[in-house]
């Protein structure tokens, strides 16, 4: 019986990995591919370890920290103490974020030729780099952890465009078939931040200032309009941001005009709560044919990611195309 559980998860793996470009083709580049995103990916009632999260082969997992403390705490709602599904070397549950990307290592290691990984990191309140918790010392975290696993804006840029969005709108991003093995870290400003500098601005500016060092990408927070929704930041900073994060029914409503601005572009785009487009499906539980059809309609209508709270549904974890819509 052991025998054909393991074949079968084999198996399953096997069908979670494949692209849909043939495999003697480079295929297409990271920005021109869709793939699934699993909301609070940590948390206990989703999975009992992260790793049984990277495990379902999804294409990006969800990390909310707080700084509150000058630590990196791990929790959805209580910036006190950790709570969540990160595992220590001893088996214990709720552990800060320093023990998360140790568990993303050791499943990077033990599985080398994982799909692109995004790591969509909400800072629920900010940074606080006055108390050690800042973009720097995150660089560091990672860095130290994951090293030359991470795909950082440098890699994108290439020493061939000045910026991540000149090189994005090159589309100079990496056949996403080259990126196996590779984590992209995406740094997003929290729902409940309240700060005179908002998190996606201070890693904007960090990024801009060390091009080749910092590691991950600033997300554009409510990026999802019908007109480039930089413009709220300064214009020196805009061309650093080249990750949009917003609602899938939000997406959806724009025209086909609108959402080229993404999709020609080659920007990054998160949609969540794709439960909820038309014909809405179960919020935790839709069938894996359901599921799969979904992703599929979103990459059609030009996202790169399909966020929600499937967690159990298994077989809809793949590459699809993005755009046609």
């Amino acid at each position: 019986m052991r025998t054909r559980l393991l074949a079968a998860a084999a198996a399953a793996l096997v069908l979670v990995s494949t692209p849909f470009w043939p495999a003697s083709a480079e295929g297409p580049t990271l920005g021109g591919v869709a793939v699934s995103g699993l909301h609070n990916s940590y948390e206990k009632g989703a999975f009992g370890h992260l790793t049984d999260a990277l495990g379902t082969g999804v294409g990006m997992i969800e990390l909310d920290v707080w700084t509150t403390l000058s630590s990196w705490t791990v929790n959805h709602d209580n910036p006190l103490w950790n709570d969540n599904n990160c595992t220590s070397a001893s088996g214990d549950t709720s552990q800060g974020l320093e023990t998360c990307v140790d568990n993303i290592r050791s499943w990077h290691d033990t599985n080398p030729a994982h799909q692109p990984l995004l790591i969509k990191l909400e800072l629920k309140a900010g940074f606080q780099d006055d108390q050690g918790v800042g973009p720097d010392e995150l660089d560091a975290l990672f860095a130290d952890r994951l090293g030359s696993a991470m795909y950082r804006p440098a890699d994108l840029m290439g020493g061939a465009h000045p910026t991540p969005d000149a090189a994005s709108r090159a589309d100079a991003w990496a056949p996403a078939e080259s990126l196996r093995g590779r984590v992209i870290l995406l740094v997003l400003k929290g729902t409940v931040e309240n700060d005179s500098l908002p998190t996606e601005v201070e890693y904007a500016r960090h990024l801009s200032a060390n091009p080749g060092a910092a590691v991950g990408f600033p997300f554009v927070h409510d990026g999802i309009a019908g007109s480039d929704p930089r413009t709220r930041y300064e214009e020196a900073l805009r061309p650093w941001f080249v990750v949009f994060d917003g609602g899938a029914t939000t997406f959806a409503g724009l025209s086909p005009e609108q959402r080229a601005f993404y999709v020609d572009n080659h920007y990054l785009t998160v949609a969540t709560n794709v439960n909820e487009l038309a014909p809405e499906l179960d919020a935790t539980n839709p069938t894996p044919a359901e599921a799969t059809e979904r992703l599929r309609q979103v990459g059609c209508l030009g996202a790169s990611v399909a966020s929600s709270d499937w967690y159990q549904v298994p077989d809809w974890h793949q590459t699809v195309p993005r755009g046609g819509c």
